[in-house]
């Protein structure tokens, strides 16, 4: 607890640069639009992710929605830009497993737990991160969980479900996660 404690100051500083880094994410909350700030977040926790080796620099990193909501709407807006040597695309697949083939990452706005459980399956032994927003994402299959607490954009992190996909999490943003399973 002390830990947490003794890091709240720089985890907030590297928050804030979390978002300014986004361009225009600080504004977006001050103007209260979640989707954006979100979107923001979503963007810079790729950028901390630790893909693993064999996805070489250069080629796109897909970020895959399975609908097109306001949260993928606000997405869109960070296509194109840079993720660890990678150009981020936003491509909207279906649920099955061949659908998913060419992504990186998968990010499910309402999930149902069912599909989220058969995105868990999917990703398992592979490199494919899943996202979800809402309270419990984490209790429901997702490795991030996206949430909105008192006004404030947060994450929560199964790093045991990311490993278990080869995936890794740089320890700033562990440090930044409101609760993490290791």
């Amino acid at each position: 607890m002390g830990h947490r404690l003794s890091a709240a100051l720089p985890a907030a500083l590297l928050f804030a640069a979390l978002l300014t880094a986004a361009g225009g994410s600080v504004a977006a909350a001050e103007r209260g639009d979640a989707n954006e700030v979100k979107a923001a977040v979503i963007y810079n926790l790729l950028l901390f992710v630790q893909w693993p080796a064999q996805q070489a620099p250069g080629g796109d990193l897909k970020l895959c929605v399975l609908e097109e909501g306001a949260l993928t709407t606000a997405l869109r807006r960070h296509e194109n830009k840079t993720v660890q040597g990678h150009s981020l695309r936003i491509l909207r697949v279906g649920a099955a497993p061949n659908d998913l083939d060419a992504c990186a990452a998968v990010m499910v706005e309402t999930g149902s737990p069912e599909l989220l459980a058969r995105l868990r399956l999917v990703a398992h032994g592979r490199a494919l991160l899943i996202l979800a927003e809402g309270a419990g994402a984490l209790d429901r299959g997702a490795m991030i969980g996206i949430h909105g607490d008192g006004g404030r954009i947060g994450f929560d992190i199964n790093l045991r479900a990311m490993k278990s996909s080869g995936l890794g999490a740089s320890s700033k943003l562990l440090r930044l996660a409101r609760s993490l399973i290791e």
